[in-house]
């Protein structure tokens, strides 16, 4: 397995920095969803020497970034253009590159911030300067901004996370849009996998937690924006997520403890391939059957024992009952089962 690509350090040591980099990385940006995230930081700004912000366009196919970079700022933010795509990981790791701040946050060009999230982190990190990162809970966000579920509460109170390898490295806990990073964790660590295109910042939480402290805020200060039209759903529709997140599991094992290494990496698959059957199940039933079969694949990938394997196994009967005969097919079966079953 290649080692994660290295992070330089900063070379003008001794020269004033800012505590914040806030770095956005952009794609073909919708200019309405871009807008939103530079206000969030923006109301927020506690001035240039405390917080540099910077928009970093990875090759978009038109002008709307620095557009809007320009419109709103008011010469605020940096904007720095790269000639050619460079995907996800490399535009990740040049925002880290270009960061001068001792606390980098990633945010996307389609995430959103609540009011307080620079304030409460802050006092975090100082009253804690051993960690390595802290986020906060967050919500997850329609293409309208409004809220569809909550993350999970992790502590009812802020402060450092007990045992938060073990929960980071089996289940869903974190977006990027609440998450900062000490500069010299990346330095200490290294960058994001060009191996992943999922779930490459999940392998990096776990990277982390593995090495160092961890802060987190209860508080819901960050939003995370899941619609059909961003990478994440499209990624859910090929399969290629949960694909990526076997790769992912592969690759973070070697970060576990020893005495435990097994269970976490099993408890793990178990989870993904719960939520790739979960996903199998509403392509299905969205008549989406080229979308059910990538999850169903995907969860073969993850996880293909006991009921998760029985699981997979009906869900791909049903694809095959509905290709060849259509939905009637699958209602007759329901209809008949319920006549036979025993009173």
């Amino acid at each position: 397995m290649a080692n994660p690509p290295l992070i330089s350090p900063l070379q003008e040591e001794g020269s004033p920095r800012p505590f914040w980099s806030v770095m956005i990385p952009t794609y073909n940006p919708q200019p309405r969803y871009l807008e939103e995230t530079l206000r969030g930081i923006l109301s927020q700004d506690p001035g240039p020497e405390q917080m540099q912000i910077e928009v970093i366009d990875d090759g978009s196919a038109d002008n709307t970034a620095s557009e809007v970079v320009r419109r709103i700022s008011g010469g605020r933010v940096v904007f720095h253009a790269e000639r050619q795509n460079r995907g996800l990981a490399n535009t990740w790791n040049l925002c880290v590159e270009r960061a001068r701040g001792h606390w980098v946050h990633i945010l996307h060009q389609d995430d959103t911030l609540l009011p307080g999230f620079y304030e409460h982190l802050y006092r975090g990190i100082v009253c804690n300067p051993h960690i390595g990162m802290a986020f906060c809970r967050f919500t997850i966000i329609d293409a309208n901004g409004h809220w569809k579920e909550l993350a999970p509460l992790e502590s009812a109170t802020a402060g450092v996370l007990n045992n938060w390898l073990e929960r980071v490295a089996t289940g869903y806990h974190l977006e990027c849009p609440a998450v900062a990073v000490k500069r010299a964790t990346y330095e200490r660590l290294g960058g994001f996998r060009a191996e992943l295109t999922f779930a490459l910042d999940l392998e990096m939480w776990v990277r982390i937690a593995a090495n160092a402290a961890v802060y987190y805020e209860p508080q819901i200060l960050a939003g995370f924006r899941r619609y059909g039209g961003n990478e994440s759903a499209m990624q859910e529709r090929t399969g290629a997520s949960m694909q990526d997140m076997a790769r992912a599991i592969k690759i973070w094992k070697d970060y576990l403890p020893a005495n435990s290494k097994v269970q976490l990496e099993q408890h793990g698959r178990r989870h993904w391939a719960g939520v790739s059957l979960i996903l199998a199940q509403r392509f299905f039933s969205n008549d989406d059957l080229a979308a059910c079969a990538s999850q169903l694949r995907a969860a073969k990938t993850l996880w293909d024992y006991g009921r998760y394997r029985s699981r997979r196994l009906q869900l791909e009967a049903k694809v095959l009952l509905f290709r060849a005969f259509g939905r009637r097919a699958i209602s007759a079966v329901r209809e008949l089962r319920r006549r036979i079953q025993p009173a």
